[in-house]
């Protein structure tokens, strides 16, 4: 069986061939204890359950990721190779890629920054229900500076996900599982999931990107501090 090699599969190919030959790859992976933060992503579920609004874990890891862009500002950035300038971004638009019928696509959430948990989650299933049905208009889908690919849902351990050049990386999000975790000197069974960094090693060292990360990491195992951000 032979069909057409052209449309959204054709250009989402020449999208990823050129961020593989053009943004030079490195992948850092880190576990995430995420005990603490599914107690409150559970309570805040039930909250805007009567609102039709669904929180999943991607709020938070965003709220989480603009704190770690405002410490180290070079992961919201992107290299102009006309002019040969590095831009900084000082607005936080997330690209979530979305798996439809038609392929990947990739809408974005505005002014991440700006929003609460609960818009956040509202902004999320809208632009993911209207992605699937065709309805996204070209606003949604550009103006991004950074992109999430969440495969957790589908299984897998981790992935060392394409960058969506021109932007200088990309979060992969994996399953959250039971684990056996060690507190006070005490095995007990916690939750952990792993996060995944592909970043273009031109514009970001190896080193900043894992610092970048620590961050992340501690928001998201103490979400206190999301609420203090």
């Amino acid at each position: 069986m032979r069909t057409p090699f052209r449309g959204l599969r054709r250009k989402i190919a020449e999208a990823m061939t050129r961020s593989k030959y053009t943004a030079t790859h490195f992948t850092y992976v880190d576990d995430i204890d995420v005990t603490e933060l599914a107690k409150i992503r559970s309570d805040a579920k039930k909250a805007f359950a009567d609102q039709g609004v669904n929180v999943t874990y991607l709020p938070f890891i965003m709220k989480a990721i603009v704190q770690g862009m405002r410490a180290f500002p070079g992961m919201n950035s992107s290299l102009d190779e006309v002019t040969q300038e590095l831009v900084v971004k000082k607005y936080y638009n997330f690209g979530i890629a979305t798996d439809t019928d038609n392929g990947l696509i990739v809408p974005v959430v505005k002014d991440v920054d700006r929003k609460s948990i609960g818009e956040l989650a509202k902004d999320i299933q809208d632009l993911a229900a209207r992605t699937r049905e065709g309805k996204v208009t070209v606003d949604d889908l550009t103006g991004g500076t950074f992109t999430i690919t969440n495969a957790g849902n589908i299984g897998g351990l981790f992935a060392t996900p394409v960058i969506n050049f021109p932007e200088v990386a990309i979060l992969g999000v994996h399953a959250i599982k039971d684990t056996p975790v060690v507190r006070d000197g005490q095995i007990v069974v916690g939750k952990k999931m792993y996060l995944s960094v592909s970043i273009d090693h031109r514009i970001v060292d190896g080193a900043t990107g894992a610092r970048w990360m620590n961050v992340i990491k501690e928001h998201l195992e103490q979400p206190y501090r999301l609420l203090l951000a």
